[in-house]
């Protein structure tokens, strides 16, 4: 710094960054190495010694070996794949396949990536967004409901 009553810059002085005055200079950081990189190993063998624990604790049920010969299974998809099974009972037939499939999952992916865009409020409260909250809300029970319709169709209809 320069000093205008003597002419002669002043000394500088090291101030150390803590996290107790990091906040005070945004333009100074903490270091990420090794602190927080220790402190995301201790979570993460934490996490995994919890999951090794429970495997051994409480197994998962095996059941009897697969048949191949039978005629009676009735695969059904896993969870994460049900409402594509939902959407073609929404669209059946051939020629529906290809949209229930495709074309609706892809709008509806387009739709959430666009939200942004298409609801540009400086505003973070759901309130006072009510465009997103809409679209929010209506993502949520579409996706509850298809789940609960896949879920009720095997309950009903188990062997099919």
């Amino acid at each position: 710094m320069y000093a205008p009553a003597t002419g002669k810059a002043k000394p500088v002085e090291e101030e150390v960054i803590t996290p107790e005055n990091v906040f005070e200079r945004p333009d100074e950081t903490i270091a990420f190495f090794p602190g927080q990189v220790l402190k995301d190993g201790y979570v993460s063998t934490a996490i995994l010694i919890a999951c090794v624990v429970l495997s051994y604790a409480a197994p998962a049920p095996l059941t009897e070996p697969a048949n191949t010969a039978t005629i009676t299974y009735v695969p059904r998809p896993e969870w994460f794949f049900f409402f594509y099974e939902q959407m073609l009972m929404f669209f059946p037939g051939y020629a529906l396949v290809s949209f229930g499939a495709v074309v609706v999952p892809t709008i509806f992916i387009l739709l959430l990536f666009a939200l942004p865009w298409l609801d540009r409020g400086p505003n973070y409260s759901a309130f006072k967004r009510p465009f997103t909250a809409v679209i929010g809300i209506l993502v949520v029970v579409v996706v509850l409901l298809n789940m609960m319709l896949a879920l009720s169709r095997i309950m009903n209809f188990p062997g099919q």
